[in-house]
């Protein structure tokens, strides 16, 4: 059988091969059938090795398809007021994303009902969507907003970003009032939409907007590839 210094020897292989760009930043690895062969070792013991290089951010896994360099990490604020799209351009990046779904639900977390003041027998605008930094989709969003607060929101929205609606249709800046980090598994909608399978490490932010008078108008659920993002807040 083999042991944790044959894990620790394929593994090093294996960093040597990202950190001499062998395999460049977003590039598939070889099948784990051939990255065995090339290391000459079994396929438990690679997985060890995967599995950990997957737990330092050096590489993430996409389901039916394979392991993959990781790119760049992405540093990101989400308690300012710059936009994904163009905080990821001042990195040199290219930001796409696209909203799934508009809808007004009756079924939503009761937490959230609770925090936009809006009753259990009530509906509530949801609104899911994606964001992706050269064409590699890294976190998927759920946003809740009261219709009583914002009536026709999703009929407004368009491609525009929820700043851009709540200035413009509604007059109203929004400010962060609560954030909150967790390390999670990827699971449900989040899996299909990035990829990943119900192992994949993930980072969920839940995010609370309020408006002038801190009244909390909005909330977002976001789920965030774990090896994409750097968090970091500016005090």
């Amino acid at each position: 059988m083999e042991n944790s210094s044959t894990v620790e020897l394929a593994k090093a292989r294996l960093n040597d091969w990202l950190r001499q760009g062998a395999i460049a930043p977003g590039d598939k690895l070889p099948s784990e059938r051939e990255l065995g062969e090339l290391l000459n070792i079994k396929r438990m013991t690679l997985r060890q090795a995967l599995l950990f290089l997957e737990s330092e951010s050096r590489i993430f896994r996409k389901d039916r398809r394979g392991w993959f360099a990781a790119l760049p990490r992405f540093n990101y604020n989400p308690n300012s007021s710059t936009s994904f799209k163009q905080a990821a351009i001042e990195q040199g990046r290219c930001p796409s994303w696209d909203y799934m779904t508009k809808e007004c639900v009756l079924a939503a977390p009761g937490f959230i009902k609770e925090l936009l003041q809006v009753d259990a027998a009530s509906e509530i605008y949801k609104i899911s969507g994606w964001g992706a930094l050269d064409n590699h989709i890294v976190f998927y969003h759920e946003t809740f907003i009261s219709p009583r607060v914002a009536p026709g929101f999703i009929e407004r929205l368009g491609e525009n970003s929820f700043a851009e609606v709540w200035e413009q249709a509604y007059g109203t800046s929004t400010r962060t009032r609560h954030l909150a980090f967790k390390p999670t598994r990827l699971s449900g909608e989040a899996c299909k939409v990035m990829g990943g399978n119900a192992s994949t490490p993930a980072i969920l932010v839940e995010k609370h907007r309020a408006d002038a008078e801190r009244r909390i108008v909005q909330v977002d659920i976001e789920h965030w590839r774990f090896e994409s993002v750097d968090f970091f807040i500016n005090l």
